[in-house]
Formats: structure tokens, C-alpha cells, sequence
């Protein structure tokens, strides 16, 4: 790490807390914007405060998962899958590991998308994302 890039992190530091304060106002804002869609929000316990890195849903069904991720990317709304399982990844492929030796991590895997949440998101964009998957799901 280079000094500046030291003093750039110390200075972020001091800022903490309301970024951890506003990514959490923000997920809170998607829990209840999302209600009644047919996916899965993030737990979050009571008891303890997350810094809400990312807000990952799930969506249940493997053929919306793909729809709903390239219609995401076609509305211009930067998704992402996270994470694909290490045993998939080709280093441990090599190693001899496959599909179906760990199914839990396999079934996140094919169910989460993350969805925007950043300190700078307003909730214009939010309700675009809403919007889009409002669009991407069938009539409920």
C-alpha cells in the first residue's frame, strides 16, 4: 500500500459509520420495495448491524434466475452473480472436485443475483430496479 493510498483509507475511516449508516438505510428500502415479488431478501438479524457489502436476492426458480440476470443487465442495472462456488472455479476442477460435491453452495449459487447498493444510490435508481423486476417476473 502506497502512502497515499494509506492516507486515503484513513481519511474513509473517520466516514464509516455513515457509510455503513446509508448502505443500511438503503437495504432496508429495498426489503420493503420488494415485498410480494417472488424472491429471496437477505436476512439480516436484529441483534447485530451489518455494513450491507452487498444485497443479494434469490430467486428461486433456475430458468428466472438467468432471465431475470440478462434482463437486469438489458435495463442497464448492474447486477452481478456472487459467488461461484470455489469447487467450480478451474484451479480446483484440475484438483478433481465437480458438480454436485457441495449442493448447498451450488444452490446459492444458482439462485443469487446482487442487486445495486452503494452510498451514492438514490432511491430513483432504486425504483428503476424495482421497475425492472416488477417487468421481469410474470404477473404474480
Amino acid at each position: 500500500m502506497t502512502d497515499i493510498q494509506a492516507a486515503l483509507g484513513l481519511s474513509q475511516m473517520h466516514r464509516l459509520d455513515d457509510f455503513i449508516s446509508i448502505r443500511n438505510e438503503l437495504a432496508n428500502r429495498y426489503d420493503e420495495l420488494l415485498k410480494g415479488l417472488p424472491i429471496e431478501i437477505p436476512y439480516q438479524t436484529p441483534e447485530y448491524l451489518s455494513a450491507r457489502h452487498l444485497y443479494i436476492i434469490k430467486i428461486n426458480n433456475a430458468k428466472n434466475h438467468q432471465h431475470v440476470f440478462e434482463g437486469m443487465r438489458e435495463y442497464g442495472i448492474g447486477v452481478n452473480i456472487h459467488y461461484i462456488p470455489v469447487h467450480l472455479q478451474p484451479y480446483y476442477k484440475k484438483m478433481g472436485h465437480k458438480t454436485g460435491d457441495y449442493p448447498i453452495a451450488e444452490r446459492h449459487y444458482s439462485k443469487a443475483i446482487s442487486i445495486p447498493l452503494y452510498t451514492q444510490l438514490e432511491h430513483s435508481q432504486q425504483d428503476k430496479v424495482l421497475r425492472a423486476l416488477k417487468e421481469l417476473f410474470p404477473t404474480q
